[in-house]
């Protein structure tokens, strides 16, 4: 029986291993300084090395000729482990030996010398699968083991390893291989097989490994039980049932570029070639979770090179200066939703025919919301003209009127000289302040507040004059807040040196709160600017210009 591949062409020292760097480089110097640890854990995902460099490990430490860090391979234990045949290399499967039981057994055997190397390797795979007592029947032995054993633990899921377990061991950590490194791999074993495989083929394996070197090459085994010399990308996709991940950019461009009619087309056209639609809908998400990724934070693309070449990442650039996040997210959510629904359709690609139909109505509405958008602003600069014509001459109707009244009350003053010598004050409000006056100008009162606080004019328009008394105008305060605010001497005394100024006499302001006012018999307004009457004038002489209605 042959070996597979990834049998076959397993590292047999450090310098082989693709993609661990930075654990080969410390183990190495680990072994030259002759300072090995009692205890390691290799945690990471499946195939990419971790059960290797420990048997590379439990082979340098029992290497009778090791040179710089490495194993000879040409001594009788680097030759039995090789084989498979070293007594002093114990290999355990976590996820059958779960029980107590065998960790104890393991642990009563430990105590036993080497037979033939100087240190006895325990490496126990899936190290996560032992139950609670196993964990702490090797707790102990793990803290003080004898000075020959080495135990080297492996898992795929860390999480899982209790703290103390981990406190107890060095840790190391592997990575995903990139693509690049994946390829260059399999280029050396395609080349040591003889055999010639089109462009592009080693991409696909290597993208559709997931990181997982071990997964290429068997991948890559299945292929070359073909026996063909010369290997195409069709066979491979045909033999292996997976969608290329060009065949989702296809879709995304035609959706990025709105040509609607064409993608139903493709997905007819891919659906007859026999693809898994349902693989081929994970395919879309994971593209468009990349072309979400990217618009977010585009340096989060060197994270892509464990899953893409390097042209592909810069044709997932090229897309996502195409499109919008808002256009990304819908697809997301329509493809998600039709992965849910592929399985249970009658027809199966109902399910991304919907998709797209929802895209292109999500696309277009946006389109028309952009159009009233846009045709907004073209009718909002005719109506501003209105607006202001508007504004205008109900400003000079307000001044004629104001102008008038001042004439009446000069008049009476004239004919009312006798009180001259009253005090000043009380003469000025007698003659020329009265509710109605004070009614009249107050828009012109908050505006003058203006120059002098923003903040109290905004206040003072929830409030309104309700009498006059002598030379004191009382104001009501519609919320209570206001009524204590305004009432502070420092902003009592800008208020009535600003209503001063536009009534042309001396004042006294006193606020009360709305609750206090009708308590003392007086009849609040709803509270009306002139800018409001303003607004509706200029909206109805519109409406009547474009014999419009409001909606």
């Amino acid at each position: 029986m042959s070996k597979v591949l990834y049998r076959k062409y397993r590292p047999t020292n450090f310098s082989e291993v693709v993609g661990q760097e930075h654990i080969v480089k410390t183990l190495k110097n680990a072994v030259r300084r002759e300072k090995i640890a009692h205890a390691y854990l290799f945690s990471g995902p499946r195939g990419i090395g971790k059960t290797t460099i420990a048997r590379i490990l439990a082979k340098v430490v029992n290497c009778k000729n090791p040179k710089s860090g490495e194993p000879c391979n040409e001594c009788e234990n680097c030759l039995n482990i090789n084989d498979n045949k070293f007594l002093d290399l114990i290999e355990i499967d976590a996820a059958t030996h779960t029980q107590v039981d065998k960790i104890r057994d393991l642990i009563e055997k430990i105590n036993f010398s080497p037979t033939s190397g100087k240190y006895k390797v325990y490496i126990i795979d899936e190290v996560h699968m032992l139950s609670r007592g196993a964990f702490n029947a090797l707790l102990k032995t793990l803290e003080e083991p004898p000075k020959h054993a080495i135990f080297i633990l492996a898992t795929t899921e860390i999480h899982k390893i209790p703290a103390t377990i981990i406190s107890r061991c060095q840790r190391f950590d592997f990575r995903r291989l990139k693509v690049f490194e994946i390829k260059e791999r399999l280029e050396k074993i395609a080349k040591q097989e003889k055999v010639k495989v089109e462009k592009g083929v080693l991409d696909f394996i290597a993208i559709n490994s997931n990181g997982g070197l071990r997964d290429s090459e068997s991948l890559f085994g299945q292929i070359l039980s073909l026996e063909d010399d010369d290997i195409t990308l069709k066979e491979v996709q045909t033999i292996l049932a997976i969608a290329d991940i060009s065949v989702a950019v296809k879709l995304i461009e035609l959706i990025v570029e709105k040509k609607y009619s064409e993608t139903i087309d493709y997905i007819n056209k891919i659906t007859d070639d026999g693809y898994d639609l349902e693989q081929f809908s994970i395919f879309l998400i994971e593209y468009c979770r990349k072309l979400m990724l990217l618009k977010i934070s585009p340096e989060i693309k060197e994270n892509f090179s464990s899953e893409m070449t390097e042209e592909q990442i810069a044709e997932l650039e090229a897309i996502s200066q195409k499109t919008s996040v808002s256009q990304i997210l819908g697809m997301i959510r329509a493809f998600i939703k039709s992965k849910e629904e592929i399985k249970s359709s009658i027809i199966q690609q109902l399910p991304l025919e919907l998709a797209i139909a929802e895209i292109n109505i999500a696309d277009k509405e946006s389109l028309t919301d952009k159009a009233n958008t846009n045709y907004n602003d073209k009718i909002k600069e005719p109506i501003k003209k209105i607006t202001d014509k508007v504004s205008s001459s109900v400003k000079q109707s307000q001044n004629f009127i104001k102008k008038s009244m001042r004439l009446e009350k000069e008049e009476e003053t004239e004919d009312n000289k006798t009180g001259a010598n009253e005090n000043k004050t009380e003469l000025n409000n007698s003659n020329k302040i009265t509710l109605d006056t004070v009614n009249l100008e107050w828009q012109d009162i908050l505006e003058e507040m203006k120059s002098y606080n923003h903040s109290l004019t905004a206040f003072l328009k929830t409030c309104q004059p309700i009498e006059v008394k002598k030379n004191e105008i009382i104001i009501s305060c519609k919320y209570s807040f206001h009524k204590d605010k305004l009432k502070k001497i420092e902003n009592k005394s800008i208020i009535e040196k600003a209503t001063a100024e536009i009534l042309k006499a001396d004042v006294l302001v006193k606020f009360i709160t709305q609750d206090e006012a009708e308590k003392m018999g007086y009849k609040i307004k709803e509270i009306r600017s002139v800018t409001d009457d303003k607004k509706e004038d200029a909206v109805d002489m519109a409406l009547d210009m474009f014999g419009g209605k409001i909606v």
